[in-house]
């Protein structure tokens, strides 16, 4: 049964990180926001301590970006890709790390975690959107212990400013379409409400390898968010709540019902989720630097799947506070914050012949002191400890350094450290697509922790008369405790604690330029080295690269529009270099020194046109131009039932050449 969490509290947004100003007053800004200054060429934040990228509607509107997934192809610190070639769930990696270790907020409300993160990615419609903000490394200890490698926070469409009405139309040639609508009224200068929908339907059976798998699971999604605002000199208040509920179905093409999957191999999933938020700012106009917020949110998400004859089912309920008051010391060259937040996350989770249960309880508590020397350096030392009911006290130390080096020349430094709590099966569910046998070996400790490491050096230039910027970072993260996946074995899927080390470096150069008038070019190189010790059948260890990871990657980006925007022209081409897989022969039995098994390098191309008028526009694009596919994205496939059965390894594209073409539609 579908369960309603019924929320009767109110919340809070004000600015997480408020800006300081050299005549000792703060900008007041209206929103919670960990980061929030656009520059360009590159949309680089010049002026935030941490190393931020924001990528703005235009950013957004030079792919299709359907959804959250979506959005990071003309990106070059993000890589999107399928967890499997059954279930169609897409999960990000940064810094070389899954991203499970990336804290995703929305609007500085923790969004995909617990189950939400197997389709949540998937979830969020791109024409919400208003901007994202991407931070590598750890962030504020503000905004919660479960950033390890990075974060990203979404900024959706507000009520008070956001057009009077907006449609997008999307379809394409593998079979998708989709509709959004939404609308948002102003009652007077203080209370505006907004409406959001969303629907999308995956309709056609699409076998381009001709496997006899569907490429895509076939899928219906309705999405519902209504939301409020109510906005005085000394209040700020936001409501509202969302809807979702999304039905897939995939495996075999033969395969039409749930009463079939005993001879025809299929997999479905029945998702159907309810949120509410609410923020609540107390603003005082006569000390601008002073504000007290909260912020609280509850979720309940439920989720019935099968893979083949496999059930699986999860439910969750969850309960989110933060409190936060901000102030200064003297002046605003020292400023502070400290506050408390509370988490409860509730778990019933069956899979096969086996139930779990567990309820966490997280209260915590924070303080940051932010030291300012305006236009030279800015240092931020965080810290934060956390109760978890069954992990104990766990301590989050943080700091972040910003030094102007020159006008031209920025310095930022970070390290810091963050935890998590695992979920094992709603996290790999992309690795239960095969008929392997699932080992639990040794004491499996829940807890994943890690320290991060980071120095990003900026170079803001310019070549002739036009302005440029180039971006070189390094960053470091040193398990001390990991939930391992192992699946070197060929017949076995492994999950242990870390038996030795495992460790993740990132080094990213990335150059911004615009040549002319109207015209920008991003070029980008990343390299990364992510290794761990891996347990061996005979009880040795053998340290291997993470399997699936390109060591390399290169991303150029060209846009181009004419006056005034009526034509917009962008392409995107990216090179993937070669990764190490797991080895698949049945008789791998990963006992000791192995020949490791390379997937090849390959490109993908991305390009849009897109023609403006004067309330609506029309857009039309290609997703993997050249037609790159990965030939056998499932093993087996014609014998699902066979002991080598195995879609889990994936590690390029499924899907071959997509046309796609849609509209947008605004009265502003």
């Amino acid at each position: 049964m579908y369960k309603i969490l019924i929320f009767l509290s109110f919340a809070t947004l004000a600015q997480a990180q408020q800006r300081v100003m050299q005549k000792d007053s703060i900008e007041r800004e209206t929103e919670l926001k960990e980061f929030r200054v656009v520059a360009n060429p590159g949309q680089k934040d010049d002026n935030a301590v941490l190393a931020t990228e924001i990528m703005t509607i235009k950013t957004l509107g030079k792919a299709a970006c359907c959804n959250l997934s979506e959005s990071f192809e003309t990106n070059a610190s993000v890589s999107v890709n399928y967890s499997d070639a059954v279930t169609g769930s897409k999960q990000i990696q940064m810094l070389g790390l899954a991203g499970t270790y990336v804290q995703t907020n929305v609007e500085n409300v923790p969004s995909i975690r617990g189950l939400k993160s197997t389709y949540g990615l998937n979830y969020l419609p791109g024409t919400w959107i208003r901007s994202i903000d991407l931070a590598k490394g750890t962030i504020s200890v503000v905004n919660g212990y479960e950033s390890m490698t990075g974060a990203i926070n979404v900024e959706l469409a507000k009520p008070d400013t956001s057009e009077v009405y907006y449609l997008n139309t999307y379809t394409n040639s593998q079979g998708r379409f989709e509709i959004n609508q939404q609308g948002a009224h102003r009652f007077n200068s203080r209370l505006s409400t907004g409406i959001f929908t969303h629907y999308s339907q995956q309709a056609a059976r699409l076998d381009g390898n001709g496997d006899g798998f569907l490429d895509l699971p076939l899928f219906n999604l309705i999405n519902v968010l209504n939301r409020w605002k109510y906005a005085t000199d000394r209040w700020m208040i936001q409501w509202g709540a969302n809807y979702l509920n999304e039905d897939r179905l995939g495996g075999q093409k033969s395969f039409t019902s749930e009463a079939d999957r005993s001879q025809i191999y299929g997999f479905g999933s029945k998702t159907e989720r309810f949120e509410t938020f609410a923020k609540i700012a107390r603003l005082f106009p006569n000390k601008p630097y002073q504000g007290l917020a909260l912020i609280l949110s509850t979720a309940n998400h439920a989720n019935d799947s099968y893979f083949s004859t496999k059930n699986y089912t999860g439910r969750e309920q969850s309960v989110y506070g933060n409190l936060i008051f901000q102030s200064i010391i003297g002046n605003t060259n020292h400023t502070w914050k400290t506050g408390a937040s509370f988490l409860l996350d509730s778990y019933q989770e069956s899979y096969i012949d086996s139930a779990y249960a567990r309820t966490e309880i997280v209260p915590g508590i924070y303080g940051e002191y932010t030291w300012t020397i305006p236009t030279k350096l800015t240092v931020v030392l965080g810290q934060r400890v956390d109760f978890h009911n069954q992990l104990g006290t766990q301590w989050v130390p943080r700091l972040h350094v910003k030094w102007d080096v020159a006008p031209d020349w920025i310095l930022r430094l970070s390290a810091g450290k963050g935890w998590r709590r695992v979920n094992p099966l709603a996290e790999n569910t992309g690795f239960l697509i095969n008929n392997r046998a699932l080992k639990l070996v040794g004491n499996l400790n829940p807890l994943e922790a890690s320290w991060n490491y980071g120095i990003t050096l900026t170079k803001n230039m310019n070549i002739g008369s036009r302005k440029a910027n180039l971006v070189l970072d390094a960053f470091r993260t040193d398990f001390t405790h990991q939930w391992m996946v192992d699946m070197e074995a060929g017949s076995t899927l492994r999950m242990y604690a870390m038996p030795g080390e495992s460790f993740a470096t990132s080094i990213q150069a990335e150059f911004n330029y615009s040549p002319f008038k109207r015209f920008e070019m991003k070029v980008a190189y990343r390299f990364q080295d992510v290794q761990a010790d891996y347990l061996r059948m005979d009880g040795g260890l053998i340290r291997l690269s993470k399997p699936y990871l390109n060591k390399d990657r290169v991303l150029v980006n060209l846009a181009y529009s004419t006056p005034y925007d009526i034509w917009k022209y962008d392409i995107t081409w990216q090179w993937n270099g070669s990764r190490r897989i797991p080895d698949h022969k049945l008789a791998h039995l990963h006992t000791g020194s192995i020949q490791e098994v390379s997937a090849p390098p390959f490109s993908t191309v991305y390009a849009q046109v897109t023609r403006q008028f004067k309330k609506w526009e029309l857009y039309l694009g290609v997703e993997n131009l050249f037609n790159f596919t990965q030939k056998n994205p499932i093993y087996v496939a014609k014998d699902p039932f066979a002991l080598g059965f195995d879609a889990s390894m994936v590690w390029g594209p499924i899907t071959g050449t997509m046309v796609y073409t849609g509209i947008r539609f605004k009265i502003n």
